[in-house]
């Protein structure tokens, strides 16, 4: 049968569950089996972030087409240096048929960082291949360039900006800390040396501003003193890397005298 590759981006699937193997010596064909419509975890990015000691479940689908009908489709998913694979996982999805050629599959697979995440280098890029069984019983790899998103949850302590109430043109200072999950630890630990910026917000409503980016310290704070002029509210926002989730900081209100 002949490896069909989809030029889609496709995105994370995590199980603890095996893969279902197909029927031994499963012929291959010509037929052609084709991948459409792939979502993950109903994220435009293909992302999911995973909590330092909590499983984290989440969907991915996938419209499945070929001649002789879809039989089943199982997901592959490794994370690889390269020259060596650092982990492997796999899902079996549950197809529901369309029409005599179509399904539409999804899998519900689980991400555990004490199952299948026990290293936070697994943070990053994981490369997914789906696998569909056809109607008569061939074998179809989807060995296209197909990428998820497996990262780390970060978080933003309640920002506290003093004095609570300032004289218009006086110093404010603003402190949060930054705090990520650790899979190896089993808990979150300060996030340190990542960029952070503070926000500013007139009143209590609208669109924040960026007033300054800075970096957190070895013990993920991070602080700022800037001039007051209006009531109004100031957070931290990060944006998040390639190993780790984007987060916003919760607000602190500041009244202006």
């Amino acid at each position: 049968m002949r490896r069909h590759a989809t030029v889609a981006a496709f995105s994370a699937v995590l199980a603890v569950a095996a893969l279902a193997a197909p029927a031994a010596g499963a012929a291959q064909d010509d037929s052609g089996t084709r991948f459409w419509n792939i979502d993950v975890n109903h994220d435009r990015d293909y992302t999911v972030g995973v909590e330092a000691a909590l499983k984290r479940t989440f969907s991915v689908s996938a419209t499945v087409t070929d001649p002789s009908g879809v039989r089943s489709v199982s997901y592959e998913l490794r994370h690889d240096d390269g020259a060596k694979v650092r982990g492997l996982m796999v899902g079996s999805s549950h197809c529901v048929r369309l029409n005599d050629t179509t399904s539409f599959c999804e899998a519900l697979v689980t991400a555990d960082p004490s199952v299948n995440l026990r290293s936070n280098a697994l943070a990053g890029l994981w490369v997914i291949t789906p696998v569909a069984v056809d109607g008569d019983g061939n074998v179809t790899r989807g060995d296209g360039a197909y990428f998820a998103r497996i990262k780390r949850t970060t978080y933003i302590s309640q920002t506290i900006a003093t004095p609570q109430q300032v004289q218009k043109g006086k110093n404010v200072t603003v402190k949060a800390q930054m705090t990520v999950a650790s899979w190896e630890n089993r808990k979150n630990v300060p996030l340190i040396g990542h960029q952070v910026a503070l926000q500013y917000r007139k009143g209590t409503s609208g669109p924040f501003t960026t007033l300054k980016k800075l970096n957190t310290d070895r013990n993920g704070w991070v602080s700022a003193t800037v001039k007051a002029t209006a009531d109004g509210t100031y957070r931290y926002d990060f944006a998040g890397t390639s190993l780790t989730v984007a987060t916003p900081g919760s607000a602190d209100f500041v009244d202006v005298k």
